[in-house]
């Protein structure tokens, strides 16, 4: 039988494994946002060259729906990623409620997500 001692640096190697694990997955979805973000922009700017003006006045009259909330949802997501990569787990408090485990990344998102939703209805020019 092992003394407890090194059970316990069993468990801290395979947790430390885990939070590298969990990093890098996380830079990864990082990494891949931005390049879908970047791609749908670049799909946006070839819409142009279509024939007819069909996607060029949908585009142009309903830009914050086609492209404002797909965005708006990855920006929110980044935040939350780069949030979690960078402190650890997320845990808050409002209005008396505490957050923390797996409802603290969903909530946090959605503050984000109806934050910039709201920056964008706020701002848009109609």
């Amino acid at each position: 039988m092992q003394p407890p001692e090194n059970d316990s640096a069993g468990l801290e190697a395979t947790d430390l494994q885990t939070r590298k694990f969990q990093a890098l997955a996380s830079w990864v979805v990082v990494v891949i946002l931005i390049g879908f973000g970047a791609y749908a922009l670049t799909k946006l700017t070839s819409v142009h060259e279509t024939p007819g003006d069909y996607w060029q006045s949908l585009i142009r009259e309903q830009f914050p729906v086609l492209v404002g909330l797909p965005m708006a949802g990855l920006g929110a997501l980044f935040v939350t990623l780069i949030l979690r990569i960078s402190t650890g787990p997320l845990e808050f408090e409002m209005a008396g409620v505490k957050f923390k485990g797996g409802a603290a990344p969903i909530v946090f998102w959605i503050i984000c997500f109806l934050s910039i939703v709201l920056s964008i209805r706020l701002l848009w020019q109609t």
